[in-house]
């Protein structure tokens, strides 16, 4: 029953958003998303078994979000036909087969293919489903910032898309209810890690950070690698080091100032840590990422 189907009429309107090309590390969670305008005729169906995004057709396990702004379109699944409305998001979890298409005069909506990573290993307790919510007109609008600001240059660019990315994260999770399927201190623990992100010149130690989850640090430790793979060193060293990247291609700060932005005390530590990191060294690293947007 199920197959590939991609019919697009050419009234249609899409704009792609490659996160590639974005600072941090969206397209480790992104795999590919856009702001669709579509009239006259949109079929999208897939049988599940994956996405191919490369020229060797390997395919890529991903999940399905479909937020609508106006207009309408229909879903077709196992269970049946469903309509998706204006406010409404559509989540299917990687493996459904599927196939969505226009239903009204005008649909304008916009979609998301997430990649099936740890950071949305939720998607697979949840059932295909289309559903109204207060957050889709939220996560629309998050969508079209980013395609506006994708569009101008500016001093602040780089922290402004990286906060928007931030949000448009944050409000994936809202728009399914992760939180209710996290416990206070899966939460917490969250919580604390944004509080990282957002400062990362700041001393963290494993002691202060287990202080404020009010843990021992073994415990803290523990929580640490099993929520988030890494040891808690080396977490706050990978949040340093891919705002350092971004800071490297998107700006023109000296290492000396990357530095004390990311929390090093010179930029000789940083570099050291950088190249252990990527087998690089900064000053390398930024002239190649430098030469290939040129």
């Amino acid at each position: 029953m199920w197959q590939d189907i991609l019919n697009i009429h050419q009234d249609c309107e899409e704009y792609f958003l490659n996160f590639e090309q974005m600072p941090g590390n969206a397209e480790t969670l992104i795999a590919c998303a856009g702001i669709s305008t579509l009239k006259t005729e949109y079929q999208i169906g897939k049988t599940g078994i994956g996405e191919s995004f490369d020229l060797n057709n390997k395919r890529t396990r991903i999940h399905y979000m479909i937020i609508t702004h106006s207009g309408g379109g229909k879903i077709t699944l196992d269970n049946g036909e469903h309509l998706i409305s204006a406010g409404s998001i559509v989540v299917l979890p990687a493996g459904v087969p599927f196939l969505y298409e226009l239903a009204e005069e005008k649909w304008d909506m916009c979609w998301l293919l997430l990649h099936d990573c740890p950071q949305f290993k939720y998607f697979h307790e949840l059932t295909p489903a289309v559903f109204q919510s207060d957050k889709a007109l939220p996560l629309y609008k998050t969508m079209t910032l980013l395609r506006d600001l994708n569009q101008v240059n500016g001093q602040n660019k780089t922290a402004i898309t990286l906060g928007l990315i931030d949000i448009l994260v944050y409000q994936i999770e809202q728009s399914v209810n992760l939180k209710a399927n996290l416990t206070a201190q899966q939460n917490k623990l969250k919580l604390l890690i944004q509080s990282i992100k957002k400062q990362l010149k700041y001393p963290w130690s494993v002691a202060l950070l287990a202080q404020k989850m009010h843990l021992s640090e073994p415990q803290f430790y523990r929580l640490c690698k099993k929520e988030t793979g890494l040891s808690p060193l080396k977490l706050i060293t990978k949040y340093r080091l891919e705002y350092a990247c971004n800071l490297l291609r998107f700006s023109n700060y000296n290492l000396e100032q990357i530095a004390f932005t990311i929390g090093y005390a010179d930029s000789v530590s940083f570099a050291h840590r950088f190249k252990e990191a990527y087998q690089i060294s900064p000053g390398k690293w930024r002239t190649i990422q430098k030469n290939e947007m040129t």
